[in-house]
C-alpha cells in the first residue's frame, strides 16, 4: 500500500525541532542550568561540553529524520516512525523533568519547555491520527524504541558515577 506523506505531519515534526531548540535554551539559562543540576544530583563529571555535544547531535538527528520524512515519507508510512521516535523521546524527557522537580523539590532546568512536547504529542494525535494523516499503529510502535532508549539513557546517569 502506497502511503501519502502529510504536510501536516511535516510541520508538526519540524515543530519538535524548534521546541527542542527552546528546550535547550531553558536547560541552559534557567535556575543555574541543567549541567549544574546533573552535577549536583547524578553525575559530578558531567560537563558543559557533554551537554552541548549531546544536544547538537540530537538536533541534527531530529533534522535528518524530518528531512527524510519530508522527501521520501510517501514511500512508506513507517518512515514517520523516525521523527515520531524523537517526539516520544522528548515527552519521556519531560517526565524526567517533572519527576526530578518533585523528587529534589527544586526546579529541574527544562521543566517549563518540556510541557510543550506533551502539547505537540497531543497535536500529533489530534491533527495527525484523528484526521487520517497517521495511523495509531505507527504512533504506538514509534514509542517502543523511545521508551527503551530513554530508560537506558536515564539509568546511565546512575552508572556514570
Amino acid at each position: 500500500m502506497k502511503s501519502q506523506k502529510s504536510d501536516v505531519m511535516t510541520i508538526l515534526f519540524w515543530l519538535n525541532f524548534f521546541v527542542f531548540a527552546l528546550h535547550i535554551m531553558d536547560e541552559t539559562l534557567m535556575s543555574g542550568g541543567f549541567v549544574n543540576f546533573i552535577q549536583r544530583h547524578f553525575w559530578p563529571g558531567f560537563a558543559l561540553n557533554d551537554f552541548a555535544v549531546a544536544n547538537a547531535v540530537w538536533l541534527i538527528l531530529i533534522g535528518i529524520s524530518n528531512i527524510l520524512y519530508d522527501f521520501i515519507g510517501n514511500r512508506t508510512e513507517y518512515l514517520a516512525m523516525l521523527p515520531l521516535f524523537f517526539v516520544w523521546e522528548r515527552c519521556l524527557n519531560g517526565i524526567f523533568h517533572i519527576a526530578t522537580t518533585i523528587w529534589f523539590k527544586e526546579y529541574s532546568p527544562g521543566l517549563i519547555t518540556s510541557f510543550m512536547f506533551f502539547v505537540l504529542l497531543y497535536m500529533i494525535c489530534r491533527f495527525g491520527v484523528l484526521k487520517g494523516h497517521l495511523r495509531w499503529k505507527v504512533l504506538i510502535l514509534s514509542s517502543v524504541p523511545a521508551i527503551i532508549f530513554e530508560v537506558l539513557f536515564i539509568s546511565s546517569m546512575w552508572w556514570a558515577h
